[in-house]
């Protein structure tokens, strides 16, 4: 059976609930006082805006 290839929404999903993932655990991070909490929320936050910018360009060139 052939597997279907990831299209470009798929791919900034999983951007997205990486990044999701990361600010999570930079927010237990910073709440336990590790120092480099803040930095993997900021990018998890980062990654989540990426996403949500590449799925809005995404939507624009669908229609």
């Amino acid at each position: 059976m052939v597997a279907r290839a990831w299209g470009h929404r798929e791919r900034l999903l999983a951007f997205g609930g990486l990044g999701v993932l990361l600010v999570v655990c930079g927010a237990i991070a910073t709440a336990t006082g590790a120092a480099d909490g803040p930095a993997v929320a900021l990018t998890g936050l980062a990654l989540t805006c990426w996403e949500g910018l590449g799925l809005w360009v995404v939507s624009l060139y669908r229609r």
